[in-house]
């Protein structure tokens, strides 16, 4: 067999990632750069009558300008997840099964026959808005030095100061009407596997095993 040059070899898909770590609900980047994500729910203000529509964009306009800090929209569409429950199902049926309720089992498995069918077939999904709350706790000075790398100082002066920013904004969103939560590690860490491993079907992963399909260390 002929060996392989491994310096000839592409190099592995996570050097291409941003993604060094993930912990405190901070995404750190291997710049040294730090994020936070807010989760934001949204609104059909074509309900609306034309003042409430009117008014709430106004007020959504204050809220932004008021801003002293960059963010970024992130607008997408989340598949809807039932293969946990779909795995609750099978579970059960082979629990009534066991039991001697052989035609309750069988009704479970046809209605997991069914819903499989329909996913395909629709391939159900949600929209998805995010918040992503950049920054970075590093002086240009500090960046030369230390080449990218954080010190325990500046981690924790980037959590602080993402936590504020997040807290002023779920403050003002929720003012308007617009539920929103800050993204906890589990959450990033399933939104960044999705992204990057769209077809595994992640609830039946880790999250350690997750976190190094995307993350070097």
């Amino acid at each position: 067999m002929k060996s392989i040059n491994k310096s000839t070899l592409p190099p592995p898909t996570q050097e291409h990632v941003l993604v060094q770590a993930i912990q405190d609900a901070c995404i750190i980047l291997k710049s040294g750069d730090m994020a936070a994500v807010l989760e934001v729910e949204g609104i059909d203000i074509t309900r609306l009558a034309d003042d409430g529509r009117i008014g709430l964009l106004a007020q959504y306009e204050n809220l932004l300008t008021s801003l002293r800090f960059p963010y970024q929209f992130i607008i997408a569409r989340k598949v809807q997840r039932l293969e946990e429950y779909l795995d609750y199902l099978e579970s059960e049926a082979k629990t009534r099964t066991r039991e001697g309720r052989a035609e309750y089992g069988n009704h479970l498995l046809s209605f997991i026959e069914f819903m499989q069918d329909l996913m395909r077939r629709v391939n159900p999904q949600v929209p998805l808005y995010l918040v992503v709350l950049p920054f970075d706790p590093m002086t240009p000075e500090e960046r030369v030095k230390s080449g990218g790398t954080l010190r325990i100082d500046q981690y924790e002066r980037g959590k602080q100061e993402l936590a504020r920013r997040c807290e002023h904004l779920v403050r003002g969103l929720t003012r308007l009407g617009l539920g929103a939560s800050r993204l906890d590690d589990h959450e990033l860490i399933a939104i960044l596997h999705r992204v990057y491993h769209p077809s595994m079907r992640d609830f039946t992963i880790s999250q350690s095993v997750q976190v190094k399909t995307f993350v070097v260390r």
